[in-house]
């Protein structure tokens, strides 16, 4: 269901939004996953990250953006430390991104209907999406923060080249 903000935007999710920037290590920098949203879907045909509308039986934006990465990517993860937290407001609606430190960059599949291509990309190539347009535009507005936030937690992601701390379930949960 959609909500309409005081600045007259329309918006999925009459009690907000929230999803899940991934972030994980990698040879030269940290990276995220980011998600093609469908042509079915609101804002179709743009990059962004998985979420959707907070349900009222989630407990709060954590629980939601959990919850949406799981329907969206079939992955649990509910375990993964919480390393950053941003909320964007529009008019008095808000969307929350929780950034979780995922122990590696693992395969993830995209479920075809919401999502449709799932990638791991670094921060450059994130850049280089908000620059070509493709971007989903509320995503592109929270990125220069999102940015800053992965570059500062950096420090709290496991080291690529060990294998102390990587968690493999997180692949295929259904």
């Amino acid at each position: 269901m959609y909500a309409v903000c005081s600045l007259g935007h329309s918006h999925w999710g009459v009690f907000g939004a929230a999803g899940g920037l991934l972030v994980a290590p990698g040879s030269d920098g940290p990276r995220v996953l980011l998600t093609l949203r469908s042509a079915e879907v609101h804002h179709g045909n743009t990059w962004s990250i998985p979420g959707g509308a907070i349900d009222p039986g989630d407990v709060d934006a954590h629980a939601a953006a959990a919850r949406e990465i799981h329907e969206e990517l079939h992955i649990d993860v509910s375990r993964l430390p919480v390393i950053g937290w941003h909320t964007f407001d529009c008019g008095g609606w808000a969307y929350s991104t929780v950034l979780l430190a995922a122990p590696e960059a693992f395969p993830v599949v995209a479920d075809g209907w919401e999502t449709d291509d799932v990638r791991w990309f670094d921060l450059g190539q994130v850049a280089r999406l908000a620059a070509h347009g493709v971007l989903h535009h509320s995503f592109a507005a929270s990125w220069p923060v999102l940015c800053g936030l992965v570059t500062e937690s950096d420090h709290d992601l496991p080291d690529p080249h060990s294998r102390e701390g990587r968690t493999s379930d997180l692949r295929g949960r259904r």
